[in-house]
């Protein structure tokens, strides 16, 4: 029963990350690290699956290398970030916590991504 619980949670994470490909707004890595958690522990075939997908492989596969985020998609991916939830924090609310928030949310994975930037 716990094995179908995973298998069914991966592969909804599985479209959500799918979905995130084309959703500026929503994230394809998280996604895509926790459905290959959830089939590593219920279907080595769906862990498979996901690596030999020419879509999904990539966003996986770039976020375990050591080689890290090539520069210019470092740069666009940035630009993405703080240009939606810049919107969302001039347009989407009026609270000033919810402002902080986004506004820290959008500096963290900044920081991470910088992180992981591509050593030259």
């Amino acid at each position: 029963m716990i094995k179908r619980i995973y298998i069914i949670s991966a592969t909804i994470c599985v479209g959500l990350g799918l979905a995130g490909t084309f959703i500026p707004l929503l994230p394809t890595t998280p996604f895509l690290l926790l459905a290959i958690f959830l089939f590593m522990r219920s279907s080595k075939s769906g862990v498979k699956m996901i690596l030999r997908n020419k879509t999904l492989a990539p966003y996986v596969i770039s976020y375990f290398s050591k080689e890290g985020i090539p520069f210019n998609i470092l740069l666009r991916t940035i630009a993405l970030l703080w240009l939606t939830i810049g919107s969302c924090i001039l347009w989407a609310t009026d609270n000033i916590y919810v402002r902080l928030l986004l506004g820290a949310i959008a500096t963290g994975v900044t920081i991470h991504l910088v992180c992981k930037r591509k050593k030259s």
